[in-house]
């Protein structure tokens, strides 16, 4: 049976909270990451010492602006804000919980990087935890895939060094940081943890 740590359960809390405050009808990866930096456990507080332009604030902002979108809605001559582009709900926070799982990106997003993370895990390159940590969040969301790395690269922000920061911050100080593999098949353990995400994130 898969056990998650106070850390996992404490981002997916925060990410169900903020995808409510922002009216989302579904949860994407810019969710999880508000999550993850709402809920600030250890490896956030690790990971964001190096990205001061990294909050919950500045995401949010970005978020509502929809900043990895602007360079494409000015070719048409549109803003994030027009009535044309944003959905109502969206730009004011529903108060009520999105109804339906996460998005397609996250999905894929989230089973790669539990993918390679189990892989890490299996080579002993990152400790090998008893439990499911905010870690394989962390590094889902920075999956080249979801929509994070492209609004973070729209605030200044690499998302590269976000995930180099998450996987040192993974290791005991003065070991080899590992390097994020390319794609590995998943076993049948992982194809369990993809489903089990799937869940977690609506009943969360």
């Amino acid at each position: 049976m898969l056990m998650y740590d106070e850390s996992f359960v404490a981002v997916m809390t925060a990410t169900t909270n903020e995808a409510t405050a922002l009216g989302a009808h579904a949860y994407g990866s810019e969710h999880v990451l508000l999550g993850l930096l709402a809920s600030d456990d250890e490896l956030t507080q690790k990971v964001v010492r190096a990205f001061p332009g990294l909050t919950t604030a500045s995401v949010r902002d970005a978020v509502l602006g929809a900043v990895d979108d602007a360079p494409h809605l000015a070719r048409l001559g549109l803003t994030a804000h027009d009535p044309a582009v944003t959905v109502p709900a969206e730009r004011e926070g529903s108060g009520t919980r999105p109804r339906t799982k996460h998005t397609p990106e996250l999905q894929a997003a989230l089973n790669r990087a539990t993918v390679k993370w189990g892989h890490l895990r299996r080579t002993r390159a990152v400790p090998n935890e008893g439990k499911v940590s905010s870690a394989v969040l962390w590094l889902g969301v920075l999956e080249p895939s979801a929509r994070v790395p492209r609004l973070l690269d729209a605030m200044g922000i690499d998302p590269d060094d976000v995930r180099t920061a998450v996987l040192s911050a993974l290791v005991p100080p003065g070991a080899a940081v590992p390097m994020w593999p390319a794609e590995v098949p998943a076993g049948p353990i992982t194809r369990l943890l993809h489903r089990v995400l799937g869940r977690t994130i609506v009943d969360g």
